[in-house]
């Protein structure tokens, strides 16, 4: 039946007892669900296999749970097949609103999410762990917040930010000037370029753009030659945007020389307290740093640790970073070598490049 014919068959019921459906389909109040507000203060826009539920005051029969289909539509009855994928919920709460007009008399309708279908984009370039990511499906438990990963979320709502720090964090090669986001559409591939450097910058978010499913995020690599390179790579290292631990190895005169991982805004001693610290032997005078450039070469620096902890000589170790602490005394050239060939084996042959010094 079309709507025309329910809507009269309504107004015919409801003339006797006023504007409304018939008394006996009006019980108890039904009461509005507490929905989750920051879903729809965030602009989170409903898709395929969410969960909602919607609560048309007053009438019961009207109110309930319902998934919304693969085509992107719910059915509400007197109104039938209704859109709701591509409308954020205060948008489909309007929109049933002005569909119940004149069938009911002032309604007050309120969708809330109750579960969201687990979103999966793809992030790609400059990341720890590039490659396919899902975002957990997120429940009415999780109104307020949540974690993923050891990660803080944002309920309901993903973002280009959020999809980084899923996929462990940008490297420091990344230039997060030109972030890109790909999106399918029938009509062909669209594209918008985020400076998430610039939202760093100024705190403003608001180019974060939001995600939907199948999108790719792209991360490219910092030009060898950019002037701001180091700059970047070390205030990301202090961000949203970094990974939670990185990486470096870490051998010569150290009690536990191997592979180790710290947090990224870490400095040299944290590198080596985390190796179990200098053995009696070391020479912290004689530190090196090996480190591979965006451009593929290797780049060793030397470090005095006592001009480290005093700001004399700064240096960010980052990911991949191998760190070299030498030995004191007669200690030779050749027994430094097989040293540092014992843990970390074929990477001692980046210690013959020249030194770099601050």
């Amino acid at each position: 039946m079309n709507r025309t014919f329910w809507l009269s068959l309504s107004l015919a019921c409801t003339a006797a007892v006023g504007a409304g459906l018939p008394a006996p389909a009006q019980q108890a109040a039904a009461p509005v669900a507490s929905f989750d507000a920051s879903v729809t203060n965030q602009g989170y826009r409903l898709r395929s296999g969410d969960q909602i539920r919607i609560d048309v005051l007053g009438f019961v029969d009207l109110s309930r749970e319902q998934t919304i289909l693969p085509d992107g539509t719910i059915n509400i009855m007197y109104v039938g097949a209704v859109r709701a994928a591509g409308r954020t919920p205060e948008d489909l709460s309007e929109h049933l609103r002005s569909q119940f007009t004149g069938i009911l008399k002032k309604p007050v309708i309120a969708v809330s999410v109750m579960e969201t279908r687990p979103l999966q984009v793809n992030v790609v370039g400059e990341v720890m762990r590039p490659g396919p990511q899902v975002f957990l499906p997120q429940t009415g438990a999780m109104a307020t917040g949540g974690t993923q990963g050891g990660l803080t979320r944002r309920v309901g709502v993903e973002r280009i930010s959020n999809a980084i720090a899923l996929a462990g964090g940008v490297t420091h090669r990344a230039d997060v000037r030109q972030v890109t986001l790909i999106r399918q559409l029938p009509d062909g591939d669209q594209k918008e370029t985020v400076n998430l450097w610039e939202a760093l910058q100024t705190g403003d978010f608001r180019r974060d753009l939001t995600l939907t499913d199948g999108d790719t995020i792209q991360v490219p690599t910092l030009p060898a030659d950019d002037k701001i390179t180091e700059d970047m790579a070390q205030q990301v290292a202090t961000s949203s945007l970094a990974p939670r631990t990185i990486s470096v190895q870490v051998a010569g005169e150290v009690k536990r020389p191997g592979s180790v991982d710290i947090d990224p805004r870490s400095g040299l001693l944290n590198a080596i307290s985390a190796a179990g610290g200098a053995t009696t032997e070391a020479n912290l005078e004689d530190i090196s740093v090996a480190r591979m450039l965006p451009n593929g070469r290797i780049e060793r620096v030397a470090l005095n640790l006592n001009k480290v902890s005093d700001g004399s000589q700064k240096v960010q170790v980052r990911n991949g970073d191998v760190v070299f602490v030498g030995r004191g005394g007669s200690f030779t050239a050749a027994d430094q070598s097989r040293a540092f060939l014992g843990p970390l084996g074929d990477i001692l042959r980046i210690f013959t490049f020249p030194f770099r010094f601050f």
